[in-house]
């Protein structure tokens, strides 16, 4: 009898372990928050790794947090509010130069993604001068993105409106109702408004050329004191890019849910602009961008003169997952 006991003990021993395998390894997820400021393209990578479990895979329960307008996300990672921020450079540049504790420790778009969509009546200079033209938030990317629009038209910025108004939901609102003439967009909201009758007057990321637009950015009090969490998550951004670009009719379905918008020629062109001309292989902050960003502030902000972009930035997660041959192995 005591053998069939000690038998009995044994097997509900183990039915417990069992049955508390999924729990204990739910728990030791780490939490981690990150912020992103845009519905758009520049998010689908990583919203496609959430959705497909690869952070994981690497040990990390995230949230995706929405906030609204690059400053305001730059003020949330500051303030601890969000772990990481997927941010504008020009935002966060100017909090570090004013001495806030943020720096980029990597990127996933060192272009301009954004086109100037105008009313079907404006054709050109002249059309657009005095008119109204809508943007996130003043010292976002489709802030810097306005001033190149109207300067490669021949403009200054005072020759028009510069209006905030907020994320790309409300900007296309204000356009189909009439409230504004133009705003600055990226695929693939610009092909829908270009369905509906509007146009572009200047497609951005050309004019712009190698321009920082969204990086990831923490703090350094927080990447010091979870080195290894941050080299996690690079290691589940870069597969998640990676799986991104190498499963097309995935992706798309995965970013149309998150864009609610239908898997259609549109998707089909914006998957391709991004995946060819957008998304980087590694994930690494621009250097060059940031003494773009540096230069354009010294007029405002003369701290920035001060500052070499070596001292605002801390790559170490993504240099020890080059030396460690990590994004080689993606590639097999």
């Amino acid at each position: 009898m005591m053998q069939i006991s000690r038998r009995h003990l044994v097997a509900a021993s183990l039915a417990t372990l069992m049955s508390a395998a999924p729990a204990l390894a739910q728990e030791k997820l780490v939490p981690l928050k990150v912020g992103y400021d845009g519905y758009s393209m520049t998010t689908a990578p990583i919203n496609y790794a959430l959705k497909k479990g690869i952070f994981k895979k690497y040990g990390i329960d995230l949230s995706l947090v929405y906030i609204d307008g690059g400053p305001t996300l730059t003020q949330a990672v500051i303030g601890g509010s969000v772990d990481i921020g997927q941010n504008g450079y020009t935002s966060s540049t100017a909090a570090a130069v004013s001495g806030a504790d943020v720096v980029f420790i990597g990127g996933i778009s060192n272009k301009l993604p954004f086109q100037l969509v105008v009313k079907a009546d404006i054709k050109n200079a002249a059309d657009l001068k005095g008119k109204k033209i809508a943007i996130s938030r003043y010292g976002s990317s489709t802030d810097t993105a306005a001033t190149f629009a109207v300067e490669k038209l021949g403009l200054k910025r005072s020759d028009v409106a510069i209006l905030q108004l907020g994320g790309e939901g409300t900007r296309t609102a204000a356009m189909l109702s009439g409230q504004i003439d133009a705003s600055l967009e990226q695929y693939p909201r610009t092909a829908e408004l270009e369905e509906q009758g509007y146009k572009v007057l200047v497609d951005v990321t050309p004019v712009a050329g190698d321009y920082p637009n969204t990086a990831y950015v923490s703090r350094r009090a927080f990447i010091d004191k979870n080195p290894e969490l941050v080299k996690k998550f690079f290691m589940a951004v870069s597969e998640g890019i990676h799986a991104f670009k190498t499963n097309k009719l995935e992706a798309e379905k995965e970013t149309a849910d998150f864009l609610k918008l239908k898997v259609d020629n549109i998707m089909d062109k914006t998957y391709d602009r991004y995946t060819k001309d957008i998304f980087p292989d590694i994930p690494e902050a621009s250097l060059p961008g940031i003494q773009i960003v540096l230069d354009e502030l010294k007029p405002k902000t003369p701290a920035a003169a001060n500052f070499k972009p070596e001292q605002l930035v801390d790559m170490r997660a993504l240099q020890q997952l080059k030396a460690e041959g990590f994004f080689e192995k993606l590639k097999k």
